[in-house]
């Protein structure tokens, strides 16, 4: 797969917008991202990163749809670098080279995270369970 700095940033728009925008199209980034993770979910680091990239994709469709109400700007800015990051072609390790493709691709939305997302996320678990 061949890339360009021209496509990279076109990657880094269409994830900007989609946060911008706040329609499902984001989820939708979210959701392949997550499929994306799946082949390694058996690997315990790895497998965590997935069900957090789940959560995320749940507590953000919570947040469109009008049902959980407050998403602080850092956390949609954090969301949109792992969305720009899995749809950008620059990859720190290409995907094709197996394991440790997908490997950078967990350590770089661990780092995202852990800087601005897991409090929040860690607020809608509580929040969902008191849902359900």
């Amino acid at each position: 797969m061949s890339f360009s700095i021209k496509t990279g940033a076109q990657a880094v728009a269409t994830g900007a917008r989609a946060v911008a925008k706040g329609t499902g199209v984001l989820l939708d980034f979210l959701d392949n991202a997550s499929v994306k993770l799946r082949p390694l979910s058996h690997i315990p680091l790895i497998g965590d990163t997935i069900g957090d990239v789940q959560d995320l994709v749940s507590m953000l469709h919570d947040y469109y749809h009008g049902e959980y109400k407050k998403i602080p700007a850092i956390v949609m800015a954090g969301t949109a670098a792992i969305v720009a990051y899995l749809v950008s072609p620059l990859d720190l390790v290409p995907d094709n080279i197996p394991l440790l493709g997908f490997v950078d691709d967990a350590l770089i939305i661990n780092l995202v995270m852990q800087l601005c997302i897991d409090k929040e996320l860690d607020r809608y678990r509580a929040w969902r369970e008191q849902q359900a």
